[in-house]
């Protein structure tokens, strides 16, 4: 695998728009800041994981591809959940520090089963 840097900088700065969006959205809320640094850097590592990485000539490219826009979708919408609902900071870090790990736990297996 390859990582396109000019891709990963594109990834990159959209997940910082999408964690601004959430953070404009929820100015008021207590845990504003929980909730922008969260979907930043979850989005960014499963955009990252979809647009970023070249995997021309691999045979679990398109799956990681597949599984990186499955979880960036489960990411938008556990943290719109949380957004608008009263956020509590135990459930949103056990949730998404769960899917987080699972995403990375599953990346892996498939670059190891690649080799």
């Amino acid at each position: 695998m390859k990582c396109n840097v000019f891709l990963t900088i594109i990834a990159i700065l959209l997940a910082a728009l999408i964690g601004y969006g959430f953070y404009a959205a929820n100015k008021t809320e207590t845990y504003v800041l929980l909730l922008t640094v969260g979907s930043g850097l979850l989005s960014a590592l499963t955009l990252v994981g979809s647009m970023g990485i070249s995997t021309i000539g691999r045979t679990g490219g398109a799956n990681i591809k597949v599984l990186s826009g499955i979880f960036f979708i489960l990411f938008i919408i556990s943290n719109l959940v949380f957004a608008f609902t009263a956020i509590k900071i135990a459930p949103y870090i056990i949730v998404n520090g769960m899917l987080g790990l699972i995403y990375a736990t599953i990346v892996y297996k498939i670059i190891k089963t690649e080799e």
